[in-house]
């Protein structure tokens, strides 16, 4: 079973990446079978959920019942209006039309300048998401690949690819905001002390997240994080200001406080192996780039490191010890950081140069394992879910529906600091200061 294998509940999750004894493993190989999934429109491995007859997929997470007609695994909740519980195949005409349509979206390339049109745009979805106080979450999602939009709506219980939006940025961020019952904005009424505030902004989106995962209960707010804790009207006046300095400032130690809790849960042992490994000649030519001097990059910096580390420490099917080469711990590193523009590479040429190529036992070079052209697996959320096993945190709760959410729209703000795009600059003409 591959590292990637499925992890979309706290069950399997320990399959993968906690301790397994030989047993758990045979089982879970006969529940396994190749299918088409409804989630990601792709041919893919997919696993049982212990006993039931609940499947999952491995590229995407998507939890699936099986077809009443043909026995294809079917997204739940799915009842089409002949009242049978089928699969796309079965009662979609043009199944392999919206495959060509989700590859050539996921394929087709994005410059630097467009991705800046994109922000400057101005639509409907903009005009309300800042009236909701939304607009720096909309303008995260509008700046993430596609793969990954689709990616988060599948997390939240549904799929762009039978939908009229899919290649809409703008539609697409509104809908993961919005949409009843799923998007983000009505999952945080699920959160704990949510239903006392009268509006939900992107601060009270956050702030239930950092007292719930960062604050214990015999500790102050002041004690932990350095951002002061606003009221309601404060709140309210940041996440309609052009310049939200404090909500910035929570951004950042949110997520490095995520990071540090994943690092703190590593073994002594994972944790000499990564120092060695960050004083590799590869490693330190990484470190060592202009566009990762800035400290707001180093958060994103430290958690692509770590989590690439465990998870390549992982693949071997060990306890976390599997020996990891710096070379293949750049690439893993460059790839997590990459998703900005086609040109962004190039960012990463002197670092990437240095790394040798992999010489196999008979001398021939060794190709490195990348995920199909037009995959739901570059989406690369293989971290996160990770992340939310190490931190003990249930996938089924609202807690770990939002997180992987949140969290990755707050690493992807790294990635474009990396190429000197900050949201404050495309967010001041929205609200007149």
């Amino acid at each position: 079973m591959s590292w990637a294998a499925c992890c979309a509940n706290k069950q399997m999750q320990d399959l993968v990446f906690g301790q397994s004894s030989s047993m758990m493993y045979k089982d879970a190989a006969k529940g396994r079978r190749e299918a088409s999934c409804q989630w990601c429109f792709e041919l893919t491995q997919m696993f049982v959920l212990g006993k039931s007859v609940t499947w999952i997929c491995d590229n995407c997470k998507g939890v699936s019942d099986a077809c009443e007609k043909c026995g294809q695994p079917v997204r739940q909740q799915t009842i089409r209006k002949d009242n049978y519980k089928t699969c796309s195949i079965c009662f979609l005409k043009n199944f392999k039309k919206v495959e060509k349509t989700k590859v050539a979206t996921i394929t087709n390339s994005r410059s630097l300048t467009a991705l800046q049109k994109e922000l400057e745009k101005v639509t409907v979805f903009r005009t309300n998401a800042a009236k909701a106080g939304m607009l720096r979450p909309f303008l995260f999602l509008v700046s993430l690949p596609p793969v990954q939009r689709m990616q988060i709506a599948i997390n939240l219980g549904w799929t762009f690819l039978v939908e009229a939006c899919l290649g809409d940025a703008h539609a697409e961020a509104w809908d993961i905001m919005t949409r009843k019952g799923l998007g983000l904005r009505d999952r945080m009424t699920r959160m704990r002390d949510t239903w006392l505030r009268r509006e939900t902004n992107w601060y009270s989106v956050l702030l239930p997240l950092c007292e719930e995962l960062c604050v214990p209960a015999y500790m102050n707010w002041s004690e932990e994080f350095v951002s002061p804790k606003m009221s309601y009207a404060e709140a309210l006046k940041e996440c309609h200001s052009g310049s939200p300095g404090n909500l910035d400032s929570l951004e950042n130690e949110f997520t490095d406080k995520i990071g540090k809790q994943q690092r703190a849960r590593m073994s002594s042992l994972q944790a000499c192996s990564l120092a060695e490994l960050k004083n590799s000649e590869p490693i330190r030519k990484l470190l060592s780039l202009p566009c990762l001097q800035n400290p707001a990059v180093q958060p994103l910096l430290s958690y692509a490191i770590d989590s690439s580390y465990l998870i390549l420490a992982r693949r071997d099917g060990s306890d976390g010890t599997g020996a990891v080469e710096p070379e293949d711990l750049l690439h893993d590193v460059v790839t997590f950081m990459s998703g900005v523009c086609e040109t962004e590479k190039d960012l990463f040429e002197s670092c990437m140069s240095v790394a040798k190529a992999k010489i196999g036992r008979d001398g021939v070079v060794m190709e490195r394992d990348e995920a199909p052209p037009g995959s739901m697996l570059n989406a690369n959320i293989a971290g996160f879910w990770l992340t939310m096993d190490l931190l003990d945190i249930d996938v089924g709760t609202p807690t770990g529906k939002i997180l992987p959410v949140v969290f990755q729209m707050l690493l992807h703000k790294g990635r474009l600091l990396m190429h000197g795009i900050r949201l404050e600059d495309y967010s001041r003409g929205d609200f007149a200061d």
